[in-house]
């Protein structure tokens, strides 16, 4: 199957790089006394693979920041070799990574890489320890709690077991978190009859943790769209993405998850098979991460490779659309809010969405928001619940609330359930929107 032309958004400016940032640094120690903040700050530098002198201060990242962090101020401090001051921000140890700030940056400059490089060199811990370790390890407890639903809901819910989770875990109280499926998506997508022929050929289906034990229609329902538009589509033969250890500072660990990822894709991805995901986040970390994680190992090209044949659904569908080719009679109606993923706005394409939704027939809208104030599990953790509810109070819930008619369109779980704790509004993935749109199967075809 032969590759297909993805018009992926790109930052403003490329992205500046370690060797840039080293000699940025060798420049500024080679006119002053060398200490052990330069070598703090040049360790940074290598490990954001970022170049912090090419920030000039426009603080477009502050301003746009949803969470009123000031990633401009940690930059500044570490232009400065304040290194002290820059760890006792609470920007670097509270970022959720939602990169609306990389995003906003005329320069290339990642913020987030940065705080994060500083979190992981600092020689001094901060918050909670056993909070962020569950966090980062769902993915080990998801399919327990899938297998002993519905009890294990139950027991979520209760009210004894909400105020040990805020007092001992750290997760707010008024917090329900995502229930677990008693039937996983593998499970379906084992037993199910495929539906057409395949004659499109293979794409490779990535089933996150959270399509796998919480949400498995999402799975059902982009397997079913692949399959009536003629593809032919197969789960992929991987582990979590690590996006959870990276957001939590376990960055080994991570490394070690897209070690093998890369090397269970990498062959099947050579050949020019498409890696499919639905939820942004974990995609994304194929794409934005794995490069990075393994460069300099004997995975980087794999990993490269990995990257470029990995796509969120929409994105794969899009192009499809756009050259008269995707075989769906589609034939919806009725409006619809569109809130993309903030990654998906940050590295992605959310005009992709939009355009397969207005193809669908629906009367689609893309709520014009950074972020939907959960960004991962910063929304669930106790210090950070009003933070998160401000954040979705500057747009999003206000345009949910005033179109009480529309259906809500999400692509992250972690927007799915902001939206629904704070606005009471049932949320639906695209994938669920779109397949529910087609009319009819497409008449089965021969091979070509």
């Amino acid at each position: 199957m032969r590759a297909l032309p993805v018009p992926l958004r790109r930052r403003t400016a490329p992205p500046a790089h370690a060797p840039f940032a080293a000699h940025a640094i060798g420049a500024v120690a080679a006119t002053a006394v060398h200490s052990p903040q330069d070598d703090f700050t040049a360790r940074v530098a290598e490990l954001s693979e970022q170049n912090f002198y090419a920030c000039y201060q426009c603080g477009m990242c502050t301003a746009g920041c949803p969470f009123s962090f000031s990633p401009q101020q940690v930059i500044r401090h570490l232009q400065l070799g304040q290194v002290d001051k820059a760890l006792a921000l609470e920007s670097v140890w509270s970022c959720p990574g939602c990169f609306t700030c990389t995003a906003n940056c005329p320069k290339g400059v990642d913020p987030v890489r940065i705080m994060r490089a500083l979190r992981s060199v600092s020689p001094d811990g901060h918050g909670l320890r056993r909070r962020a370790w569950l966090i980062a390890n769902n993915h080990r407890f998801a399919g327990t709690g899938s297998r002993f639903a519905p009890v294990s809901n139950w027991l979520m819910g209760a009210s004894a077991a909400g105020l040990a989770a805020h007092y001992a875990v750290g997760i707010h109280r008024a917090r329900s978190l995502p229930p677990f499926a008693r039937h996983p998506f593998p499970e379906w997508f084992r037993a199910r009859s495929p539906i057409g022929d395949g004659h499109r050929g293979t794409v490779l289906l990535f089933h996150d943790t959270f399509m796998d034990y919480n949400h498995p229609d999402t799975g059902i329902a982009a397997t079913e769209l692949l399959e009536l538009a003629g593809f032919r589509v197969e789960l992929t033969d991987t582990v979590c993405c690590g996006r959870p250890m990276i957001s939590k500072g376990f960055a080994d660990q991570a490394r070690e998850q897209a070690r093998t990822n890369v090397e269970r894709l990498s062959e099947q991805a050579a050949v020019g098979l498409f890696v499919v995901g639905c939820e942004p986040s974990c995609l994304l970390t194929f794409r934005s991460e794995y490069p990075e994680l393994l460069r300099g190992t004997d995975l980087e090209k794999k990993a490269q490779i990995v990257a470029q044949q990995s796509l969120l659904l929409d994105e794969f569908l899009a192009p499809l659309a756009e050259r008269g080719e995707l075989e769906l009679p589609f034939a919806a109606n009725g409006p619809v809010l569109f809130h993309a993923h903030c990654q998906q706005k940050a590295f992605g394409t959310p005009s992709a969405g939009l355009a397969l939704l207005r193809l669908a027939g629906y009367d689609a809208e893309i709520v014009n928001t950074a972020c939907c104030g959960m960004a991962g599990a910063f929304g669930y953790e106790k210090e950070h619940y009003e933070q998160s509810r401000e954040a979705g109070e500057r747009d999003l819930f206000p345009m949910v609330r005033a179109h009480p008619e529309a259906q809500v369109v999400i692509t992250g779980v972690s927007c799915r359930h902001q939206i629904e704790h704070f606005t009471g509004r049932p949320t639906r993935h695209l994938a669920q929107a779109l397949r529910d749109a087609v009319v009819q199967k497409p008449a089965p075809r021969p091979h070509d």
